[in-house]
């Protein structure tokens, strides 16, 4: 769980779709406030008093840059929602320590197990019932293990684009591919540039052998060359 912070509060916070597209939008780069205002459709009035309160929630933090202030999401959240027909409960869950693989195999294996049984009795069905609510709050753990995983592939990716592309323009570009932004149109959009200038910098990756090209349907986008 989240230190200080409640659930119910959290979900209000994300309840406000002006504050989810501010996310997705951080989520991708840092911005600051005329930025989100102009790619958002947004008064810069509204964008301040939704950045303060996400910001207050710590789910974002904010630094400065010459005359502006760049905003960006300062650490993993999760969210958990489980609804079924003898319960409801909301998780809210940040960070978690390291797992042990050889517990998750052990887990898996208890999950086997517990398939199988020949239930007979009431506290046998109690029993197994505690057991699968155990092995859940387990792979929940695991599942944040997984998210904190990613995040760290995503900051060593950014590192190594760092270090091996001298042009900013394709750091830009090459960022912005692997947060999913993968056509010309959208990487100009995004970060404000024009299509041209995008353009260039695809094709300069391409001859690099960095990036490749692919047809969807009548859509062309660009991934990383793997």
């Amino acid at each position: 769980m989240v230190k200080g912070m409640d659930v119910n509060d959290f979900l209000e916070i994300l309840g406000n779709e002006s504050r989810r597209k501010i996310l997705a939008l951080l989520a991708k780069k840092p911005c600051y406030v005329s930025e989100i205002s102009y790619s958002l459709k947004m008064a810069p009035k509204a964008v301040i008093e939704h950045l303060e309160k996400l910001e207050k929630a710590g789910i974002i933090r904010s630094f400065e840059e010459g005359r502006r202030r760049y905003y960006y999401i300062d650490r993993n959240f999760r969210i958990e929602i489980s609804i079924t027909p003898h319960d409801f409960k909301t998780y809210l869950i940040s960070e978690t320590e390291n797992i042990d693989t050889d517990r998750i195999v052990e887990y898996v294996r208890r999950i086997q197990e517990n398939m199988s049984k020949e239930l007979s009795n009431f506290s046998d069905i109690y029993r197994t019932l505690r057991e699968f609510e155990e092995i859940q709050h387990h792979f929940s753990r695991i599942q944040n293990l997984i998210n904190k995983k990613i995040t760290e592939m995503f900051e060593r990716l950014i590192s190594e684009i760092e270090r091996s592309i001298d042009d900013d323009l394709e750091k830009l570009v090459l960022l912005g591919i692997t947060k999913g932004i993968n056509s010309i149109f959208d990487l100009s959009e995004v970060f404000g540039l024009p299509y041209k200038e995008i353009e260039r910098a695809i094709n300069k990756l391409k001859s690099k052998g960095i990036i490749e090209e692919c047809k969807i349907g009548d859509n062309i986008i660009f991934k990383i060359k793997c």
